[in-house]
């Protein structure tokens, strides 16, 4: 592989996370924004019709009622029962559609009718945006123009406002945006081709959900963690096991010790990202996280074409090294076979041998090392697309 340019990069999102960036990995952000001045978000494309809640903004959504003709009868007392959050892993599900079961004509706040072709609502909801803010809110319907129908009130009735919100103004937005404060339709995001990823605090279930710093990709942008890495400027990637989840790169980068106060980034950790083009595979490694005091986050970046060193094998690493009883060996390939793998020590005699059958793309394989004695070793994986060699330290 020819060497590649490493770019030292950052990103901020403001004190107190206080800002949404959307970051193009090429060419830096394209805009940073206030992501505490809007409540709900709108899916724009004609085929979503998903629907967010602001968790920066500690927005807050349960259910009121699978009965919409309860809307001017609700039992307040009950706001609190069932509580909805965002998905983390996909743009089609908002908190309003988190009860939407996979495939069908049930999307959560609506059901689709197969003859008009509008989705009509089938839930109520209360909303808290805020101390001691709250409102019943109901999505009438998604018409067939690609137009969103929804209503809000006071819990007693009053003060209800109605909102059209038509899609097509803001075909180039992935979300158009609703703050139930000011009662006003705001456009804040840039167009959707220009960046990959979305710096902000956002929520994640991991396993229980809280919120979070970190990175979430745009739509069609495709990334995978890989980890461990132990050399970060030798690992290659084609496109086969990049995935769709918008939180692939996530939050978990970077680890807060309370006992000094201070961050730590993972250790032989990297995320490799095809940007919003499709053209060229970025690897990216952060290096530093400043925090709450000012949002800022550390990385490097190299640029790959699309699939590049698909066809040739290279070792990424062996995690715990040293090893004690087992370790996982991680190697990539380009196509499925046979492999054979070897443990041999400082004399070159081998005292471990095996084939694998590995796939194309990451492979893992645990190699369990109790009955090799303590030393320093190297591992071989040998196959049709050549030899990969690593250092392999025992302490049994």
């Amino acid at each position: 592989m020819s060497a590649q340019t490493v770019i030292n990069d950052s990103v901020s999102i403001g004190a107190g996370y206080a800002n949404q960036t959307f970051y193009s990995i090429a060419k830096g952000t394209v805009l940073s924004i206030d992501n505490t001045d809007w409540d709900l978000a709108f899916h724009t494309d004609n085929r979503e019709v998903a629907i967010f809640i602001n968790s920066k903004k500690d927005v807050k959504l349960y259910l009121a009622s699978n009965d919409t003709s309860k809307w001017n009868s609700l039992d307040t007392a009950n706001r609190t029962t069932k509580q909805y959050h965002n998905s983390d892993s996909s743009w089609s599900f908002g908190a309003f559609n988190r009860e939407a079961p996979a495939g069908g004509f049930d999307y959560g706040w609506g059901t689709y009718n197969a003859t008009t072709h509008e989705i009509y609502a089938s839930k109520i909801y209360f909303i808290n945006y805020g101390v001691n803010l709250w409102k019943k809110i109901i999505i009438s319907k998604h018409d067939a123009n690609y137009t969103y129908h929804f209503r809000y009130a006071n819990l007693d009735g009053s003060n209800e406002i109605s909102v059209v919100l038509k899609k097509s103004p803001y075909a180039n937005k992935n979300f158009v945006y609703y703050s139930l404060t000011n009662n006003t339709i705001i456009t804040r995001e840039p167009d959707f081709t220009t960046y990959d990823l979305i710096f902000h605090q956002f929520e994640q279930e991991i396993p229980y959900t809280y919120k979070v710093t970190g990175a979430q990709q745009n739509r069609n942008v495709k990334a995978k963690k890989v980890y461990p890495v132990s050399d970060v400027n030798a690992a290659t990637v084609g496109t086969t096991l990049l995935s769709k989840n918008i939180t692939s790169v996530g939050s978990d980068w970077k680890t807060f010790d309370p006992g000094t106060n201070k961050w730590t980034i993972e250790d032989s950790t990297v995320y490799f990202i095809q940007d919003v083009t499709g053209a060229k595979i970025w690897k990216l490694v952060f290096t530093g996280f400043g925090g709450s005091s000012n949002g800022k986050m550390y990385f490097n970046k190299t640029a790959y074409a699309s699939g590049i060193n698909a066809s040739s094998l290279t070792t990424l690493g062996i995690y715990p090294n040293p090893a004690h009883n087992n370790t996982t060996i991680n190697f990539y390939i380009g196509c499925a076979q046979n492999v054979k793998m070897s443990v041999k020590d400082l004399t070159g005699k081998e005292v471990s041998s095996q084939e694998i059958n590995s796939t194309a793309g990451f492979n893992a394989f645990i190699l369990n090392t109790s009955s090799i004695v303590s030393g320093t070793y190297f591992v071989t994986i040998q196959s049709l697309e050549g030899i990969a060699t690593q250092k392999l330290i025992i302490n049994n």
